[in-house]
């Protein structure tokens, strides 16, 4: 009887550090792939849940960007909208939305083309 009641006391807690490792942010690394980059002259990103938004990131690239952009955020696991604003050096601006679902540390490489997958 001992041994069931210690069995099911380890239980609760194992679940219970599931429940709080889950609600902790973890290290997310976005990669943002850019289609024709010697073109973009800005890149804006926001990250949002349907609360707000979590972080802002502005880049500025006056001769171009590079074909990736690296963006480190602390994220606890959840569904997050990815809002894109890249603007091109004829003018142009493109807006995307990204669905992403973080539940592990990691990249996420995000396509970011012409025309976008999505927008808002």
């Amino acid at each position: 009887m001992k041994g069931a009641v210690r069995l099911l006391l380890l239980l609760g807690f194992a679940a219970v550090g599931l429940f709080f490792l889950g609600a902790m942010p973890r290290n997310v690394t976005f990669v943002y792939a850019l289609q024709h980059p010697a073109d973009v002259r800005a890149l804006e990103v926001e990250i949002r849940r349907p609360e707000g938004a979590l972080r802002h990131a502005e880049y500025r690239f006056p001769a171009g960007a590079p074909a990736q952009v690296r963006h480190e955020v602390k994220l606890p696991d959840g569904t997050y909208d990815v809002v894109v604003r890249v603007s091109r050096a004829n003018g142009d601006v493109q807006r995307s939305r990204l669905p992403v679902v973080v539940s592990e540390s990691g990249p996420v490489v995000l396509a970011i083309g012409d025309p976008p997958s999505r927008t808002d």
